[in-house]
């Protein structure tokens, strides 16, 4: 079954995760960029409304169609404002699931995953539309934003913990 990891990250932690997954589970990469500029305290809040509003991101017309070759897609997205980056959720609107195993990896701030289950079902209703399934949703704890990526080895032990789930 081949297998993806296409991911979103602004401060580092979920290249961090997404790359070491990769490299455990024997996945193919694909880095979501987003020409949208989300730098400094403007683009901090910017991207908060964003998500907040469900907006979607302008990537690279032609990462849809090479995320949807793969038997299996894992998404792994940082969690802003509580929801999904636009970078995901232009994945999620472009991407063909039809037949697609879907796993979700989130990382966020709050180490008591506060929204989590919402957005699991926001991946799911989405996903499952369009013939997919989801098989798993992991929230992983990544750093305060404005804040350097927490250490490689903080990350890459949660993710140790779902590896064998993937």
């Amino acid at each position: 079954m081949s297998t993806c990891i296409a991911y979103y990250s602004k401060s580092g932690n979920t290249k961090i995760v997404a790359e070491y997954l990769s490299k455990k589970i024997g996945a193919d990469i694909i880095k979501l960029e987003d020409k949208t500029n989300y730098k400094g305290i403007v683009g901090f809040v910017k991207g908060g409304m964003n998500a907040s509003r469900t907006k979607k991101a302008e990537l690279d017309v032609t990462v849809y169609n090479e995320i949807s070759k793969y038997d299996r897609i894992v998404l792994a997205t940082p969690v802003w404002a509580g929801k999904t980056t636009p970078a995901i959720n232009s994945v999620l609107e472009n991407v063909d699931f039809n037949g697609k195993e879907v796993y979700v990896v989130t990382t966020q701030v709050d180490p008591s995953f506060k929204g989590a289950d919402e957005r699991k079902r926001f991946y799911k209703d989405i996903i499952e539309k369009k013939n997919g399934k989801v098989i798993e949703y992991f929230s992983l704890q990544g750093a305060i934003p404005s804040k350097s990526a927490k250490s490689i080895e903080e990350l890459t032990s949660q993710v140790d913990e779902i590896v064998n789930i993937v």
